[in-house]
């Protein structure tokens, strides 16, 4: 017993080493707690209590703002009257935009508002140009700014018919007003029914049926026309918050204007030209250039300017007399008359074109040719004669196409000769496809003479059929005597336009004189002016006195059936 002490000793004093060197440190000591047992004995035992749970440090966060809200886009709209090209322009700026801007349809409570305003009121952003129109049949010429207000106040003048977008925008910068108003297809018709009234038109929708009357002496026709000063040229302005008008302006794009200068082509027609007899002695002692000293201004400012030259130029031509027959030449020093006019092309379809004999056709031409200058309705030979005259300007495609119905035979031209064109199926087949091509067809016809104002029957028939066939245009180079006009299928036709530059002063007919002035904009005829002379001395249309201009065209429009 002894030994297996002293063996048990030192195995328990390794235990409790073991145990002393643990990681895990002693529980803490816990009084003991009395309890009864079932004999009803007090024994002591030891509560080892439960280990606290430690919470883990909670991580800092960053304080909530609170949410912000999205910003309600600004709310664009048109003043009533806005044109439709520009609000279209602003709709689709404000969808391009749409986090930024939203369309409004009304524009009570609109944070960007679009209206025309008199030019230099704000910043332009557009120029939109009204035309005053009456009907073509009209004999005035202009107005002023302060009956025409007047005649809107219902104050005196004329009635204004006006469609419905005009009539709210003349509302918006005049007040009220006493307008009545048409739907625009039915406007030209409506003020052809009414003579007297009067309309405003946005430019680029005239047509030819409309006259352009100048307001305060300004016309939106004119060559020489600007915007500033002229009352009814209008500014695209901006209204509304500051912030919000702002950023709408700064964006892109409307269009700068409906009458954009580069799209705009003027042609000035004319009537008969020859040369000769007493017109060339005026030249001979007047100086060259006499004949056109009052019309040149009218000529030189087109873009294209026309003449139908009759007769052609032989060196060897006599000198001219007051009096002769009716076989003519001209000096090829009247060149320079053709040259001061600035004449851009010269039509061929005349019946004097071989009075000297089909070789003189091919010397004109080379004179036509060292000036620049075109030619249609004639040429060497038959094929050179089909060809049209074309020009491209300022966007627009400009055709000449003229021929001669009339002869004499030995003026036609044929396969190994020259002269002029003569009518046939493929004047009719070109003018339709030119037409189809979307160009501006310009056709004229050297159609039998008639000293009357009004058209023969015949000559109705004819000139009608070419409008339907596409003409843009009609113009009858033949007439020594005015003619009136119609408009038929779409197309301008005016019968006769009398003498340029010719002898004839037997009467009043031969000696009056048109020069027709053509308003083309993106290939379409929106106005054709017209300058009225009276030959003087044999040779020189002078620009006619407002008695003489009214005479005029009272009877040729009584004579187109007006």
């Amino acid at each position: 017993m002894t030994n297996r002490f002293h063996l048990l000793v030192p195995l328990v004093l390794f235990v409790l080493f073991l145990t002393g060197c643990g990681q895990t440190p002693p529980p803490t000591a816990v009084p003991p707690a009395a309890t009864v047992s079932s004999a009803g004995a007090t024994v002591a035992s030891t509560v080892v209590p439960a280990a606290t749970a430690t919470a883990a440090p909670k991580a800092e966060l960053p304080p909530t703002s609170p949410p912000t809200a999205t910003p309600a886009p600004w709310r664009v709209a048109a003043a009533p009257g806005l044109p439709e090209e520009l609000i279209a322009a602003a709709q689709e700026i404000v969808t391009a935009h749409s986090s930024q801007f939203a369309w409004a349809e009304e524009p009570e409570g609109a944070d960007v508002l679009l209206r025309l305003a008199p030019l230099g009121e704000g910043g332009t952003l557009a120029t939109w140009v009204y035309a005053v129109a009456v009907p073509f049949a009209t004999v005035a010429d202009g107005v002023t700014l302060a009956e025409l207000q007047a005649s809107w106040r219902g104050e005196g003048g004329p009635p204004l018919l006006l469609t419905p977008d005009t009539e709210a925008l003349l509302r918006q910068l005049w007040g009220e007003g006493r307008a009545e108003t048409v739907p625009a297809p039915d406007l030209e018709s409506a003020l052809w029914a009414r003579r007297a009234a009067w309309t405003l038109v946005p430019f680029q929708k005239l047509t030819p049926a409309l006259k352009v009357w100048a307001v305060d002496g300004l016309s939106p026709v004119a060559a020489d026309f600007v915007p500033s000063g002229y009352p009814l040229a209008l500014a695209l302005v901006v209204d509304g918050e500051g912030e919000a008008a702002a950023a709408f302006s700064a964006l892109c794009c409307f269009p700068a204007t409906n009458r954009d200068p580069e799209k705009i082509t003027r042609i000035a027609m004319t009537g008969v030209t020859a040369l000769v007899r007493a017109t060339a002695y005026q030249m001979e002692t007047r100086g060259i250039i006499y004949p056109g000293e009052e019309v040149a201004p009218v000529m030189q400012a087109a873009d294209i300017a026309h003449v139908s030259n009759e007769v052609a130029f032989v060196p060897e031509c006599p000198p001219p007399h007051y009096i002769g027959g009716t076989t003519f030449c001209s000096s090829p020093r009247y060149m320079e008359l053709l040259q001061f006019l600035g004449v851009d092309v010269v039509e061929l379809t005349g019946n004097h074109v071989n009075d000297w004999g089909a070789g003189y056709i091919p010397y004109t031409l080379q004179l036509y040719d060292n000036a620049g200058m075109r030619y249609f309705g004639g040429g060497r030979n038959l094929a050179e004669a089909q060809e049209p005259a074309i020009f491209e300007h300022n966007g627009n495609t400009i055709v000449f196409l003229g021929c001669n119905p009339a002869g004499p035979a030995g003026a036609w031209a044929g396969e190994e000769w020259g002269g002029a064109r003569r009518c046939d199926d493929s004047f009719v087949e070109q003018i339709r496809s030119y037409r189809d091509s979307g160009a501006f067809v310009m056709v004229t016809q050297q159609y039998w003479e008639s000293y009357h104002y009004g058209p023969t029957a015949d000559q109705r028939e004819a000139f009608i059929a070419l409008a339907a066939a596409g003409a843009s245009a009609v113009s009858g180079s033949q007439a020594h005597h005015v003619q009136g006009f119609g408009f038929e299928h779409g197309a301008f036709i005016h019968y006769g336009l009398g003498n340029l530059f010719f002898d004839q002063m037997d009467q009043a007919g031969t000696r009056q004189s048109f020069v027709d002035l053509y308003t083309v904009y993106e290939n379409r005829l929106l106005n054709v002016s017209l300058w009225t002379g009276l030959i003087e001395n044999y040779a020189r249309p002078r620009l006619m006195t407002p008695e003489e201009r009214a005479d005029l065209l009272q009877t040729v429009f009584a004579a187109s059936g007006w």
